[in-house]
């Protein structure tokens, strides 16, 4: 019986391990998100995607008047534009992190919000993968006190 304990608690150990090390990478490497919804008159919306130093990311908004910023991961503006019915910008990040896409619909009827963005999990993200590897670890701990002697 402690054969067989040993070698599933040391086979679930390497299987935490493995999808927690597959994890952290993939939390890690920014992914092509595509951005299609609505804003309702009087709503706002705030996308935050996390990129990296040459990702790119594409918005266009048509619908009624509507106000639009766009800011760095300094939150220094790259655009801003007040009162227009129509937008479209394509951003090629200069700088990692953060960057902040701020829209407010000031008119009467939905806006359409449409195009993509290249962004990589939170560090929220991260830390839950390196938890997996970190319990990968003991449940192998665990499984080594029933290896026969």
């Amino acid at each position: 019986m402690t054969g067989k304990l040993f070698y599933a608690a040391i086979a679930a150990g390497i299987a935490f391990i493995v999808i927690g090390a597959a994890s952290s990478i993939y939390s890690v490497t920014p992914v092509d998100v595509a951005i299609d919804y609505a804003i309702r008159p009087g709503a706002s919306d705030v996308l935050t995607p996390d990129m990296n130093v040459g990702n790119a990311a594409s918005i266009t908004v048509t619908g009624s008047k509507f106000d639009i910023k766009i800011k760095d991961p300094d939150r220094q503006p790259i655009r801003s534009e007040s009162n227009v019915t129509s937008f479209r910008h394509d951003l090629t990040a200069q700088k990692a992190g953060e960057y902040r896409i701020e829209i407010n619909n000031t008119g009467s009827t939905d806006l359409t919000v449409s195009g993509h963005a290249q962004t990589k999990a939170s560090l929220l993200g991260l830390s839950g993968a390196l938890m997996l590897v970190v319990t990968g670890i003991i449940v192998i701990g665990l499984g080594l006190r029933f290896r026969k002697h």
